[in-house]
């Protein structure tokens, strides 16, 4: 009876659960071109989420585990696999929405593609749970993934394909799995010990559409309060160096700035690593599909990097002032890396974000500025140096250059007081003509 009384609940919030999915928001394939460079970044290793990579070989063993995450999730909550089923029934075609490249034919079935759903967001929260030792006493210790042990030794596996743009699950289908069964069965106390990613902060609009979203959100850590301005332009870190401009490693993406009065510019570091690698060329594919201040500041920030980095030389450089963390072997991948970043990210209109009063073209200019400035000055020193090493270089010669130089002087002098001796009486003349 509890459990009627519950789903009561659930199909009154509904309009606001779906109101919570913006139609816009679409969970994307990676187009093949992009997808080809590095077919290994985009598709998951050990466990799949939504319909995407569904019954790939290498995730076959995970497809297991869902099953016995969903076999202790429900004896927590007291519904049944049909129970979940009728709940997710309500938002499916919205579901399926979400996907921008699904196969229909494939998922037609309303009630698969519901337990689909199911199965995969029940796993997602005992994954977590597990991380968070929230529900470890519904698994032995030696459990092979959903014990802490076993989170611990499948973390950065999963982690990093639950960050992949194809792999991800809509919150709407977390929620109702999390909001499906008697009232008082998990307890809010066990929400919040999951982590921030299946509790209430996913109601919130800020929280994103999925995994993905939140992650790019918590990193970049952008005030949604943006607009929007114009390119960067286009110097390397290395020319930028030869230009007095000096590099600092900030602690994150809200503290990139540049100050004309020291020369130094701001990065944040990035750590490049056989892990991190995936979870950057995925975020970037998902910041080209997605219009909010975070997907425009990491659209600028990759691109600023690809400009920054055009060479090792620019890797080597960024790398001893602490901003690149190279974890590989050599420059080389760690160069095109953030070049695969920046030429994955797409934007219209050449978008560009200023955020908590910080002006990102602000700073791009800023260095234009100082970097011109410098130019001017390397000019001028170069050419007063070949002019002291050409004509100065007896006492003769120079006295013969500063005597040119004098004579040119006069001389337009002269003529400019021909001419305004010139114009003088004239304009004299019809003023007495006008009286």
């Amino acid at each position: 009876m509890a459990e009627t009384s519950h789903a009561g609940e659930i199909k009154e919030g509904h309009g606001d659960i779906e109101n919570q999915l913006d139609t816009t928001q679409m969970i994307y394939k990676v187009p093949t071109h992009v997808k080809n460079k590095n077919l290994t970044a985009y598709e998951p290793k050990v466990v799949s989420m939504g319909p995407y990579h569904y019954g790939k070989p290498q995730c076959k063993f995970m497809e297991k585990q869902k099953q016995r995450a969903f076999d202790n999730f429900s004896i927590r909550s007291g519904v049944t696999l049909q129970g979940y089923i009728e709940q997710m029934r309500k938002v499916v075609k919205k579901l399926k929405r979400s996907y921008a490249d699904l196969d229909h034919d494939k998922w037609k079935d309303d009630e698969k593609f519901s337990k689909l759903m199911i199965l995969d967001g029940c796993f997602f929260i005992e994954f977590w749970s597990g991380a968070a030792k929230a529900f470890n006493k519904d698994y032995p210790d030696n459990d092979p993934v959903f014990s802490h042990r076993g989170n611990a030794i499948n973390d950065n596996a999963v982690r990093e394909d639950l960050l992949m743009v194809e792999n991800q699950l809509p919150y709407l289908a977390i929620q109702m799995v999390w909001l499906t069964g008697p009232e008082g069965r998990l307890q809010k106390r066990d929400a919040g010990a999951i982590s921030q990613w299946i509790a209430s902060d996913i109601k919130e609009q800020d929280a994103g559409f999925h995994m993905l979203d939140t992650y790019m959100e918590e990193l970049m850590q952008i005030d949604k309060r943006s607009i929007y301005d114009k390119e960067p332009g286009k110097f390397c870190a290395s020319e930028l160096y030869q230009f007095n401009v000096y590099f600092k490693k900030a602690g994150s993406y809200n503290r990139l700035q540049f100050d004309n009065n020291t020369g130094i510019l701001t990065l944040p570091i990035i750590t490049i690593n056989e892990h991190t690698v995936s979870t950057y060329l995925n975020m970037a594919a998902r910041a080209s599909t997605r219009e909010s201040p975070t997907a425009a500041v990491f659209i600028i920030y990759t691109r600023l990097m690809g400009t920054l980095v055009q060479s090792t030389k620019d890797v080597r450089l960024l790398q001893s002032h602490g901003i690149i963390i190279n974890q590989f072997s050599n420059r080389d991948a760690v160069l095109e890396v953030i070049q695969e970043m920046a030429k994955g990210t797409v934007s219209s209109d050449n978008v560009i974000v200023r955020s908590n009063g910080l002006s990102y073209i602000s700073i791009i200019e800023d260095l234009d500025k100082f970097c011109k400035l410098r130019r001017w000055r390397k000019t001028l020193y170069v050419w007063f140096s070949n002019l002291t090493e050409t004509h100065f270089k007896t006492p003769w010669s120079g006295l013969s250059l500063i005597a040119a130089i004098t004579l040119l002087v006069l001389t337009i002098i002269q003529t400019v007081y021909a001419i305004l001796s010139f114009i003088k009486p004239d304009t004299q003349g019809n003023g007495q003509g006008r009286g």
